[in-house]
Parts: structure tokens; sequence; C-alpha cells
């Protein structure tokens, strides 16, 4: 964890003023503009005082958020849309990173090279990061797609990093994970797909988006509304955290291994992220067609109230 100062956020940075800033996020490849932004300088330099809390817990993440503990949580466009379905206050003040056919994040995984379609999966059990959430969600709509309901699988709530041992022993017969834990598995036999989140929305959106919102960072509407400063800081540091990362893949690799404490072999092999920081509001409407499709969600949310449009 980095500390520097917890409380409520103080007014917007000026005239040499600092602000408070609250934010939970995970070690991943995707948050290494964060981590790099608070590492060397570049908050500060933007006028703000951050505290990272690291964890897992996305979902909890946010429960935190409408608790008023964070005011920036890292999540993905499944749980902003459930917790706006549950009334939660919650707002997406930047995407943080894309994956692509040709760049995947989370792929799904099979023991037997011989399954080549999401349709031969009847019957099979899914290790899975968690039993609900983006991921899930895509692959179960992916499923559904192919013409099998959710019930004529086993999804089975499994680590990533055990997920390869699971697979050897036979209790899976399928996965979804991404780097490293992919690049792992690949390498012990296994069989990668394509994306799953990828898949979902191509096919949500009849061919016409081809890449997939991997993660996000959100708010609430209440703290973007009192502190749009603060939130133009977070957005102009991370900028500026992934305009440096972009320059040099080595610093990349090197932050795998001294913050995400890969092996260097591992950190050496695995894929490098896609970091996009703007989002428009019709970039959720993929992730909406496909969590209502699910189940996930019971009603058409306002995607334009669930974006920060900026208006200075």
């Amino acid at each position: 964890m980095l500390l520097a100062g917890c409380g409520a956020p103080s007014a917007p940075a000026a005239a040499g003023q600092v602000t408070e800033l609250r934010v939970a996020l995970a070690p991943l490849a995707s948050t290494l503009p964060a981590h790099v932004a608070a590492a060397e300088g570049i908050f500060e330099r933007n006028g703000l005082r951050v505290t990272i809390t690291e964890g897992n817990d996305l979902p909890g993440f946010t429960a935190a958020l409408d608790q008023g503990r964070y005011d920036i949580v890292l999540s993905v466009p499944t749980i902003v849309l459930v917790a706006a379905d549950h009334g939660i206050d919650v707002q997406v003040v930047s995407r943080l990173s894309r994956s692509t056919s040709a760049h995947p994040g989370t792929v799904w995984i099979t023991r037997d090279p011989g399954i080549a379609s999401v349709g031969q999966l009847r019957g099979a059990r899914i290790g899975v990061p968690a039993l609900t959430g983006q991921l899930t969600d895509s692959l179960v709509y992916l499923l559904q797609r192919a013409g099998v309901p959710r019930d004529q699988v086993t999804f089975v709530q499994t680590p990533f990093a055990t997920m390869p041992d699971q697979l050897e022993a036979g209790r899976l017969d399928a996965a979804v994970a991404g780097a490293p834990f992919s690049t792992a598995m690949a390498a012990r036999g296994f069989r990668l797909h394509e994306d799953v989140v990828v898949a979902a929305v191509l096919d949500a959106t009849g061919g016409a988006v081809n890449d997939g919102m991997t993660s996000l960072f959100a708010s609430s509407a209440r703290f973007t509304r009192e502190h749009p400063d603060a939130v133009r800081a977070w957005r102009a540091s991370l900028e500026e955290a992934v305009a440096q990362l972009s320059r040099d893949e080595n610093a990349i690799r090197d932050q795998y291994r001294a913050w995400l404490k890969m092996p260097p072999e591992v950190a050496a092999g695995s894929p490098l992220p896609t970091w996009e920081l703007d989002i428009a509001p019709r970039d959720l409407e993929p992730y909406v067609t496909i969590s209502k499709s699910v189940g996930s969600i019971g009603r058409e949310p306002d995607v334009t109230t669930l974006v920060w449009q900026d208006h200075p």
C-alpha cells in the first residue's frame, strides 16, 4: 500500500493546494500507470496526494466507494452496471485498458486441445475467478449464444494461480484467465482460445465493436460534481504515466518483476497492456446488452449519467 494520508478529500487544488485522493486498485499490468504515477511523483506534480490501497476485491471496492471509504476505485463495466442497477452512486471517470483479438486480455482455455468452440463446453467444469462479474458474464453470454444454457456447465471459483494445476489434475476441463497465468498454461500444453470479453462484445454489437474494455476507474457522481479538478488531475496523471511507460518497454517489464513480483522469465514473455483512457457513454452499451442477456441487471441504465463528461 502506498500511503499518503487518509480522510475526506480536500477542495480541488489551486494556488499550491493539494487534493487528497483515496484510491483502491488491484496490482495488475493494466494498473501500472497508477502505480508509476504514485511512485514517481506524477500525482504530486498534478496537485494530488494519493493514498493507494491494493487488493483484488473489485466488487468490494465499489461497495466501499458507496460507503465513502474511497474516492476512485478500479472496476470493470459489469460491476459498474450492477452497482447502478442496485441504486449505488457510481460513475466512470476513465477507461484504463482494452483488449482485441490480436492482443487478447482474458481468454478461455481448455485441457482438451480438440475442443475448438464454446459450444463444445456443454457439461464442462470451468474455472473462473468469481462466479459473477464481467469474465463469467461474458462466457455465459457466449455459451448461451452457442445454445448452451448456464445450468449445463459447472462454474468453479478458482484462483488464477491454481488453474494450471487444476487443469492438469483433471478437476477442471476449462478455465478463464489472462496473462501471466494464460501464458503459463499455454506453456504446459493447454489450448488458448479467444478473449471472452472481445468475443462477447463483438457478438453483442453485431460485429460493430471489436475490442473489449478490460478495466476502468470509477468514482461517484457526487465526487466528480464536487471535485472536477481532482478528476482532471487524476486523468492527466494517468496520461503522463502511460506516455512515459509507452516509450520504454523495458520499464514495463521491470515493473512486472519489481511490483507484480513476476519471475524474470514470465515477465520477459508476458504480453504488454494496451492502455486507453478515453471513454464515451456509448462504450458501455455492449456491456448493457450482455449484462441484461445473462440476467445480471434488470433494467436499462442511462449510460450518459454513468460516464463522467468534463465540462470545465
